[in-house]
């Protein structure tokens, strides 16, 4: 040993102050006091070793850490100043049975919470519903803790939605994918025309197949998940009157497996394109058929993000295009007028005539998808949002109608 030089490992990290975050400078009067707080908080606390980060500090491997289980709390979490005439209200959001980034509806209803808050300066929470029965403790956790307006997603949540509401009437909220015959006046519900944004995905491939057949992958045999079937076939049936759609609804929304299954079935009877509008079941359906060389379709978000990988993940340049429901805008609507107090209780319905539905861009298959097709596609769409043209389907139940 010369002088104080030793062999071995030096480990920097937060407790001897080699690691940590850089000033804010110029952004520092965007950065919230408690965000500071709970920097300096977490820092200390990855000083101390009472908090670890899940990694393994020499491999980088994840490793078993305490993370937040399904179902439970994850906020609250304060956003920025609330600007004038706006409320600072507690907002909570209840997922269908998934995650906040799975890539459906969940996600689109949570990344329109947050957009709100963002503006508005709101506090907001979510859980993450591991599965149906925990539905009303998730709601009534919400209530317990004070807060003024919840969201909950999903068709198969509205039984639970109208109870809460009634015996809560203090509370404002609002439901993605259900609507109901009567409202308290706290309660709105959020429906889309799926039927419309079906239509066009039938559209789309009935002017792409080349074998005259065509698939869909769908979820539960409910409304949201008919009108979309529906829909969807009576599209192709309008674009190629001669086509045949195979179609299967599977009754689970979180069986990719299923769903690739499926998918394939369909592929191997002569099917030519894939429309999966059934969440994680339908993502599965047409990633396998498009890593399997065949179009596909996404449903609700532009999928070409979420299954696709933003054009990362093997299969990208297949998926042609999603049919669109603004559950973003729908949600992020809802919490801006209870912010407001133009909280209005009822159906609000989004379409084709506001934007609440369409196609989404056609990314590495732009190439594949003519000038005619998206000339046809753009008057389908500019027909139904006039009312000059009819899915024939219920937009209520979704079923067909004569």
């Amino acid at each position: 040993m010369r002088g104080s030089f030793t062999g071995g490992t030096a480990l920097y990290e937060a407790s001897n102050d080699g690691v940590g975050l850089a000033p804010f400078h110029d952004a520092e009067s965007a950065i919230p006091d408690d965000v500071v707080a709970s920097l300096d908080d977490i820092k200390a606390k990855l000083a101390s070793g009472e908090l670890t980060t899940g990694v393994d500090g020499v491999s980088g491997d994840v490793i078993d850490a305490e993370v937040p289980a399904p179902g439970s709390y994850a906020g609250p979490s304060a956003m920025a100043e609330t600007p004038a005439g706006v409320t600072p209200i507690k907002v909570g959001l209840v997922t269908d049975v998934g995650k906040v980034d799975d890539g459906t509806f969940n996600q689109y209803a949570y990344e329109g919470m947050i957009r709100a808050a963002d503006e508005l300066g709101l506090e907001t929470s979510f859980i993450e519903t591991a599965q149906p029965t925990d539905y009303e403790k998730n709601v009534e956790q919400f209530a317990q803790e004070g807060y003024d307006m919840i969201v909950t997603v999903g068709f198969m949540m509205g039984e639970t939605t109208a109870a809460m509401a009634e015996k809560y009437p203090d509370i404002e909220f609002a439901i993605v994918d259900n609507a109901y015959e009567t409202y308290p006046d706290n309660l709105q519900g959020i429906v889309f025309r799926e039927d419309q944004a079906g239509f066009l995905a039938g559209v789309l491939a009935g002017l792409l197949t080349e074998s005259k057949t065509v698939g869909i992958v769908a979820g539960m045999e409910i409304p949201p998940v008919k009108k979309y079937r529906n829909g969807y076939e009576n599209g192709v049936k309008y674009a190629c009157p001669d086509c045949d759609t195979i179609g299967v609804y599977i009754d689970s929304f979180t069986d990719p497996a299923r769903g690739k299954t499926a998918a394939l079935s369909q592929v191997a009877e002569g099917a030519d394109v894939i429309f999966g509008a059934g969440g994680p079941t339908g993502s599965g359906g047409i990633l396998g058929a498009a890593q399997d060389g065949v179009w596909v379709i996404g449903v609700d978000q532009d999928e070409y993000f979420t299954t696709f990988g933003g054009g990362t993940t093997d299969g990208a340049d297949m998926i042609v295009s999603s049919a669109m429901k603004r559950v973003d805008n729908a949600v992020y609507n809802a919490i801006t007028t209870a912010a407001t107090g133009t909280f209005q209780s009822g159906t609000a319905l989004f379409d084709a005539a506001n934007d609440g539905v369409g196609l989404a861009a056609f990314h590495d298959a732009e190439s594949s998808v003519s000038a005619d097709v998206q000339a046809k596609l753009a008057e389908v769409f500019q027909m139904l949002a006039s009312g000059d043209m009819d899915t024939g389907v219920d937009p209520i139940t979704g079923d067909q109608l004569q």
